[in-house]
């Protein structure tokens, strides 16, 4: 068994394990694979595994690693023969956004989780609006919040928050999912499930008004995974754990 099947095996057991610990099934919450600096060829070996969830910090580097959907491959465009393939995967952006780069990520992923200002919203509606594969489908977000108040973190304030719900929800081509956060590094399990719950309870808020919406918590990594599950995690974002220290290149 190569060491991806392997870890995979081992962070699924421990998901059932906190799940099983939170009253929850496993399949409440979805792993999402983080692909930063890793290679293609082990990001494919993630999907033979059976990962079909994969997240990317950066516009660029999701580019030059993954196919583009294929509604949007055209004739003549660039080879995609030594890009990770689209079917049957979902496409996460996970990272920081400039405004600049909002375009090309609503046409390249499926999800992305860190909207974190108004200006973002406006600039990914625009960009949903302009894609080539224009339909009916709203284009589902996250807020990211930053719940610690790290200066060092991107986004939105607690006390902010809701006025950027109220942004996205007058989008017609976005789609209010849920909400994002990191826990501080090396914070002590007390800590981390402190900052997890907040972001729970920062749902339910929003849930009250905007029924039907905000329903996922993406939030949770490596060192951390098991405490956000047993405070609702939705979605938890593994790179380390599951690819092994991370690569200097790509």
């Amino acid at each position: 068994m190569d060491d991806i099947s392997a870890n995979l095996e081992t962070i699924r057991d421990r998901i059932a394990l906190a799940a099983a610990q939170s009253g929850r099934s496993p399949d409440d919450t979805t792993l999402i694979a983080v692909t930063k600096t890793v290679p293609v060829l082990r990001i494919r070996k993630a999907v033979a595994a059976g990962v079909r969830h994969f997240g990317e910090n950066r516009v660029q580097e999701a580019m030059a690693k993954f196919a583009p959907r294929a509604s949007l491959i055209q004739a003549g465009a660039d080879s995609v023969e030594f890009k990770v393939a689209r079917d049957g995967i979902t496409l996460h952006m996970i990272g920081s956004l400039q405004r600049n780069k909002a375009r090309i990520a609503t046409s390249l992923f499926d999800v992305i989780h860190s909207v974190d200002r108004v200006e973002l919203v406006v600039a990914l509606e625009n960009g949903v609006v302009r894609s080539q594969e224009l339909n009916e489908v709203a284009l589902p977000v996250l807020i990211e919040v930053n719940v610690t108040g790290e200066a060092s973190k991107s986004g939105v304030s607690p006390k902010e928050l809701s006025r950027l719900a109220d942004a996205v929800a007058e989008c017609k081509h976005l789609r209010g999912m849920g909400l994002m956060t990191i826990a501080r590094l090396g914070a002590s399990e007390v800590e981390a499930r402190h900052t997890f719950a907040r972001l729970r309870e920062l749902l339910e808020g929003l849930q009250g008004s905007y029924p039907g919406d905000w329903t996922h918590l993406s939030m949770g990594m490596s060192d951390d995974y098991q405490h956000a599950i047993r405070e609702g995690a939705t979605m938890v974002r593994l790179g380390r754990a599951l690819f092994g220290p991370r690569q200097a290149v790509i």
